[in-house]
This record gives C-alpha cells, sequence and structure tokens, in this order.
C-alpha cells in the first residue's frame, strides 16, 4: 500500500487574523476621530448667524456660542408717537384714579414692572370656601371697569390661595379654588359690564406663589388673594414721562 503525503502544516495563518484586526482596529479610530473633530468651518458659520440674530455687533473672533449676548424681545408693534402718548396718558390716569380712590379693606393698589396691580384679599372679594363675588366688592369693582373700559391694554387675572389643601365637590384641589376666582372675576367684568373678553388672560397659580410664609395665620391669609394687573402697553413702556414705568 502506498503511504499517504502528510499535509505540511501552516504556521502562518494567525497573520490573516492579526491583518484584519489591525485593520478593524485602525476602522474604529478613524470613525472616533471623525465623530469628535469640530469642523471649525461650520462652527465659525454658525457662531457668526447666532450672533447676528442676538446681537448688533460683529462678534470677535474667540466668541463662543455660549458667550452670545442674550437680549429681551419686545412685541414689533407700530404705533405712531402720538397715539402711544395717548395712550400712556390714559394708562396714567387710570392708575392715579384708582390709588386715589377709597380702597376696600383687603385691596392693595401698586405699581409693579409689570402694570397696575390689584390685589384683593379672598375674604374680602369672594364668600367663605366658594368663588361668589361678594355685593359689597360690586361697587369698588364698577369703579375700575368705568375707569379700564377704554384702555387698550390688556388685563391679567390670577388667582391664588395658601398651601392649605382643600378638597370638596366644588374644588377638588387649590388649582380649581384659584382659577374658579380668577374665572368668577372676568365673568364680572365681561358679562356684567361687557368689556371685551380677549382683553383677559386668566391664571390659577394655587399656592405656589406666596407673598409670605404659609407658617402663620396672618401669612397665610395675606396669600389667599386675587391679583388683577393692568399690563402696561407696548409703546407706553418707552416713554419717560409715565411713573408707573419700573
Amino acid at each position: 500500500m502506498k503511504k499517504k503525503h502528510e499535509e505540511q502544516e501552516n504556521h502562518e495563518r494567525w497573520l490573516v487574523s492579526y491583518a484584519d484586526f489591525i485593520t478593524l482596529l485602525f476602522a474604529f479610530f478613524v470613525v472616533m476621530y471623525s465623530v469628535s473633530s469640530v469642523n471649525e468651518g461650520k462652527y465659525r458659520i454658525l457662531s457668526d448667524s447666532l450672533s447676528g440674530s442676538f446681537s448688533k455687533t460683529k462678534p470677535d473672533d474667540d466668541l463662543s456660542i455660549l458667550d452670545l449676548p442674550v437680549t429681551k424681545s419686545k412685541p414689533s408693534v407700530v404705533q405712531d408717537p402720538a397715539s402711544a402718548k395717548k395712550n400712556a396718558e390714559a394708562f396714567l390716569n387710570v392708575g392715579n384714579a384708582i390709588a386715589a380712590a377709597k380702597v376696600p379693606e383687603g385691596v392693595k393698589v401698586n405699581s409693579t414692572e409689570r402694570g397696575l396691580s390689584i390685589q384683593i384679599a379672598d375674604d374680602t372679594l369672594f364668600r367663605s370656601g366658594t368663588s361668589s363675588i361678594n355685593p359689597e366688592m360690586q361697587e369698588y369693582l364698577d369703579l375700575i371697569t368705568g375707569l379700564v373700559r377704554n384702555l387698550p391694554n390688556l388685563i391679567a387675572v390670577e388667582g391664588h390661595t395658601d398651601n392649605q389643601p382643600i378638597h370638596t365637590t366644588q374644588f377638588p384641589s387649590n388649582w380649581d379654588l384659584s382659577t374658579a376666582r380668577a374665572n368668577a372675576l372676568i365673568r364680572y367684568f365681561t358679562e356684567h359690564h361687557n368689556l371685551r373678553s380677549d382683553r383677559f388672560s386668566s391664571t390659577g397659580f394655587a399656592g405656589t406663589r406666596p407673598l409670605h410664609s404659609n407658617s402663620t395665620s396672618a401669612g397665610q391669609a395675606s396669600n389667599r388673594r386675587v391679583e388683577l394687573i393692568v399690563l402696561r402697553d407696548t409703546d407706553a413702556e418707552a416713554t419717560t414721562f409715565n411713573p408707573f414705568l419700573p
């Protein structure tokens, strides 16, 4: 019988696997480098574009996107100077008239950055535990109505409570109570006095915006309130003769 020829063992097969490993490792590092590297040209275009949107001045060469200035935006309301002055004067007269009027107990009138603020304590404006307006307050609300009727300014009405939870059939939470009271005041102006409903906004804050600490009964009482804010007109803000400016 003829003896079979023994196949010679290849001792260099490991080079194939090693070459594949080196190739994969090289590809891995190429991908990692391409992901981590920044396209400086595109970065500069983005930086200059953002800078042009937020600032009137050209950015420095070493300006970072995080360093770009942020400015307050204002509504682009176009109004002639005479009309703006007339609106500002009307706002001023209304503010003075409301501040000079006989203010009921539990009512505070202040000039704030947002506008003319009228804070009314909950037990002054509403019957206890309800959103029904006290008849005793209607005369004062009627005064406010007559003064703001011809103003162009928007009016925000915000309801606030203390931090004590409430759970009734009508008001399952303080959110419901604060919102219902803000809405009740708006309904009084729009349904009883026919003020335009598109001038009003309603917000219920529950107990999230306290004026004072809720640790005392006096603090809790001051936090239970409804705030009516005659918002500043955009053009009126720019005038110098309006003492209601910040």
